[in-house]
């Protein structure tokens, strides 16, 4: 045998040992890889799981907080205080009682935007002003303002304020507490807002009339709720008023 060609198949033997060896190597760094992207794409499953988990989470939180927040504004609403009851002046004992004719109010003017479907009548606003004072103009104790004139429907500062978003903002007359309240179709036009505000059916007879009006007025949305009867005085002239002017 020629010995070049022996050396030559020696050679590449050698050479193909070598070859061998490098693609065994290579298999081995390929699986190698494979395991790492496997780890990698494991791991990336994990965390979009748990990000998914942890904004499932802050969603059913976000719900929760709110329903919270519905229910303790309904709450906060359905007991609310009146704006009259700690305002009242005990009656005179042995008072006259005194009524103001339908013809006395009929002269008002409504300067609401959206007038309610059962606004008081101008005898029911008669009523009103009797209920609360016997039309004896009188003075309320206004919290953080002392002592103030309040008129014959004894319209506390509270009271007036709540009637702001529905009086006509070119109502100058009616945007002035203490002028307000003293002059009696602005007044008018105040309990008339007040009505058409919190317009309820306070005696749970399933009609809203002027018996609901006068507890309105006199026990605020609150107390009206809660179905407060009136003070013996006050619902007295309510009834005394109510026959005189023949209101059902």
């Amino acid at each position: 045998m020629n010995p070049v060609t022996s050396s030559s198949v020696a050679e590449l033997a050698q050479n193909g040992e070598g070859f061998e060896t490098d693609a065994s190597k290579v298999a081995e760094h390929q699986e190698y890889a494979d395991a790492l992207s496997m780890s990698g794409r494991g791991r990336k499953r994990i965390w979009s799981r748990r990000s998914c988990d942890v904004r499932k989470v802050i969603s059913v939180g976000a719900i929760f907080i709110a329903l919270l927040l519905v229910i303790g504004a309904i709450y906060m609403h359905l007991n609310q205080k009146h704006r009259l009851g700690r305002l009242n002046i005990p009656p005179k004992k042995n008072e006259d009682f005194n009524v103001v004719t339908a013809a006395g109010v009929a002269a008002q003017t409504i300067t609401t935007f959206q007038p309610s479907t059962s606004q008081p009548s101008a005898e029911c606003l008669a009523c009103i002003a009797t209920t609360a004072t016997n039309n004896v103009p009188a003075t309320c104790t206004n919290r953080g303002r002392g002592k103030e004139p309040c008129g014959i429907y004894r319209i506390s500062y509270d009271y007036w304020q709540d009637t702001l978003g529905l009086i006509h903002p070119e109502d100058s007359l009616a945007q002035d507490y203490k002028e307000c309240v003293v002059d009696r179709e602005c007044a008018e036009r105040i309990v008339r807002s007040y009505v058409e505000r919190y317009d309820w059916d306070c005696n749970g007879d399933g009609r809203i009339e002027c018996r609901d009006h006068v507890i309105l007025h006199m026990r605020g949305p609150g107390g009206c709720r809660r179905r407060e009867s009136l003070e013996d005085e006050h619902k007295s002239r309510m009834e005394k008023c109510f026959k005189y002017m023949d209101i059902i």
